[in-house]
């Protein structure tokens, strides 16, 4: 009763992100198009970024609340590889920049080369973590830096700031689940204290471990990482750079949600693709085989075939195009089933119009 009820509870959660994060998708892609056609009145302009910014941030509780769920069921594996951790970090806290999410602070950097085995998009969850928690806990004026570097035989990561600060008795309980500082009637910060939970449970899965230290109410608050280090390995030629891809490509957006496919076919209509659209599975591999389009973008919840079964069938075919993935559900599974069908990306809604248009024009490959 207990495994039926755990794969019941699992189920609902992957039904729940699936279906948060379409409309969330479909909003996302009407800013995206808005962006390029609308005023360039300032007020609309900042009414745009208001609406981009919330989306991240629901998008972010989502994954945040599904996180929890699959950390407390044993179902993040980690995929680890030697890596330097200052260029993660550098590229994180970059993104964090240019998606306008630090709240307006520059946010320093002191990186030195260091080496750890780590899986790169669960390390990234931890900087990002960190680097939001410092930033939302740090009034304009205040600063926030990241130190990176070789400590013996770890690597250190610190994200120290200017801020509220952390009192005493919650430098330990700060990592609890659902645990927050105290806030006042406004709870201005906001947050469902997830990330610095999720943030430790992911750094002792690397075998490394996360500490908090502050000088109390008003003197700012430091938060270490410690993860083992490994060597340098020897250093690889870089691969040869890909040829030029035109601009203008051929695309068929597999979606049966009739507001995202308009969204996404007049976005990327904007970028001067030749967009063409399938409502269900089997008019996508009809579609798919008549057209030999260049790109062929397809949701995994569809009627007739599911995602998975359209890209088997384009594969069968001998069609050579780029299969991507855009979809709702985002568990580590469906992203295996997704790479074992074929398909070569996965992207889980919303995703950011740049960073399709990128893989579109073969700049994210």
């Amino acid at each position: 009763q207990a495994e039926t009820a755990n794969r019941v509870k699992d189920e609902f959660l992957a039904m729940l992100g699936h279906e948060l994060r379409n409309p969330l998708s479909v909003i996302s892609s009407a800013i995206g198009f808005l962006d390029r056609v609308s005023s360039p009145d300032d007020r609309a302009v900042r009414a745009r970024r208001t609406i981009a910014a919330q989306i991240r941030h629901l998008a972010d509780i989502i994954e945040d609340l599904l996180d929890v769920a699959r950390l407390d069921s044993g179902k993040i594996r980690l995929a680890r590889r030697p890596l330097d951790v200052a260029g993660i970090v550098r590229r994180c806290v970059g993104a964090l920049h240019e998606a306008e999410q630090t709240g307006g602070h520059t946010v320093g950097l002191e990186l030195a080369p260091a080496w750890a085995e780590v899986d790169e998009t669960r390390l990234e969850q931890i900087v990002t973590n960190l680097v939001l928690n410092a930033t939302k806990f740090t009034p304009p004026g205040g600063q926030v830096r990241v130190t990176v570097g070789p400590d013996g035989e770890q690597v250190l990561i610190r994200v120290a700031d200017t801020g509220i600060g952390i009192p005493g008795e919650m430098l330990t309980r700060i990592f609890d689940l659902f645990v927050q500082g105290s806030h006042g009637v406004d709870r201005a910060p906001g947050g469902l204290g997830l990330g610095l939970a999720l943030s430790r449970r992911l750094v002792e899965l690397h075998g490394g471990s996360i500490e908090a230290a502050s000088g109390g109410t008003g003197r700012g608050a430091t938060l270490t990482v410690r993860l083992p280090r490994v060597a340098a390995p020897p250093s690889a030629s870089p691969p040869p750079a890909a040829g030029p891809v035109p601009p203008g490509r051929r695309v068929l957006v597999v979606e049966d949600n009739a507001d995202g496919r308009a969204m996404l076919r007049a976005l990327l209509e904007l970028d001067g693709h030749d967009v063409h659209e399938a409502a269900d599975g089997p008019a996508g591999v009809q579609q798919a085989a008549a057209l030999r389009p260049d790109v062929v973008i397809v949701d995994v919840g569809l009627p007739g075939y599911d995602g998975y079964e359209v890209a088997r069938r384009v594969r069968a075919s001998g069609l050579k195009t780029v299969l991507v993935a855009l979809t709702g559900y985002g568990q580590p599974e469906d992203r295996r089933r997704a790479l074992e069908a074929g398909f070569d990306h996965y992207l889980v809604k919303p995703v950011e119009a740049r960073a399709l248009g990128r893989l579109l024009t073969g700049e994210g490959r």
